[in-house]
């Protein structure tokens, strides 16, 4: 998706991954008829797919509703990419849930410009509201990756009546000094080989001209430091737009809310059931997953080992196994 492209009207799926920002100063998923969203043709032992872009909240957001049943909403990481890294590995939930992928704003397929006073935190949060009310849902789960969690987290502090529960997976941190501490020690996962691979890259014109090529394999080597076993990256199912960089500066709108903030203190009120999951190579399982669950009141923290920020590509029988005895546990809808 880039230049004037508006985003698929088929069966598309091409993927994306979450981005996580190295530190503040850079930058850091009757409807068809209502919104012009397709039904794609399935083989009929597949979950339905309906999918296409839908208006809300002043943008034009991509959404993709996969399976049948009681709804999950999914906030993808990144931000800028889109939800197709988590597609396939939730997408085991889709036998006995709808899953609601969507490309946040500015994010994958979905519009590529923004009044830039809607770039802030708030607006990204409410985009989800938004959704839920275009959609015509009561009440759903809601789970949110890196970026994502912190998204799902101020979600559920704004509104969380409307969740039944909440998952958190490997969110990031809920302040700015968390934040910036975890930062710090992935910065000591860097090795000579990442540095010298990305230095390379980034003298090249491809590179340069942000060609979606190159801004992807950056990407990859960037999440090196944040995989256990690193030869895993290349499972991330990337998906870059052409207009990366034009998105990335519009993104760059909303470092002001990032450089301070701090939901600690507002995290009592987030009285649904919450699942809190790490990978256990996770610098944030140590440094705020313990006080994320200590101030949310219904919460159950789970390290799952032998993985890094992406525990769904690295150990998936552990990680659908903990959502789904969760989703039991919690008395979310099946």
């Amino acid at each position: 998706m880039g230049g004037g492209r508006r985003g698929n009207a088929g069966c598309d799926w091409r993927h994306g991954v979450a981005r996580r920002t190295q530190n503040p100063t850079r930058t850091l998923a009757v409807l068809v008829a209502a919104s012009g969203l397709v039904a794609c043709a399935r083989p009929a032992a597949e979950p339905p797919v309906t999918e296409g872009l839908l208006p809300v909240n002043g943008t034009e957001l991509y959404v993709k509703r996969v399976g049948s049943g009681d709804p999950i909403v999914v906030v993808h990481g990144g931000p800028v990419l889109e939800h197709g890294y988590l597609l396939p590995h939730l997408q085991p939930l889709a036998k006995t849930h709808q899953l609601i992928f969507f490309d946040q704003r500015l994010s994958g397929r979905s519009a590529g410009q923004v009044d830039s006073a809607s770039v802030r935190l708030a607006t990204f949060v409410e985009d989800i509201e938004a959704l839920r009310l275009s959609l015509g849902l009561d009440r759903m789960v809601l789970l949110g990756h890196s970026w994502g969690g912190l998204l799902a987290l101020e979600y559920a502090i704004r509104h969380g009546r409307r969740l039944t529960a909440l998952i958190l997976l490997d969110p990031m941190p809920p302040s700015t000094s968390l934040w910036q501490k975890e930062e710090a020690i992935l910065a000591t996962r860097i090795t000579a080989e990442d540095s010298l691979d990305l230095a390379a890259l980034r003298a090249t014109e491809a590179f340069a001209n942000r060609d979606p090529q190159a801004v992807e394999q950056a990407l990859r080597i960037s999440f090196r430091p944040q995989f256990h076993n690193r030869a895993l990256v290349g499972d991330l199912k990337l998906y870059v737009p052409e207009d990366y960089g034009e998105r990335s500066r519009q993104f760059g709108y909303m470092l002001a809310d990032l450089m301070d903030f701090d939901l600690l203190d507002s995290l009592t009120v987030v009285n649904m059931p919450t699942l809190i999951l790490y990978g256990s190579d996770e610098p944030a399982a140590e440094l705020s997953g313990a006080a994320l669950a200590a101030r949310i009141p219904h919460a159950r923290l789970v390290t799952i080992g032998g993985a890094g920020h992406f525990p769904f590509i690295e150990q998936p029988s552990a990680f659908l196994a903990t959502v789904r005895a969760f989703l039991d546990e919690a008395g979310a809808p099946h």
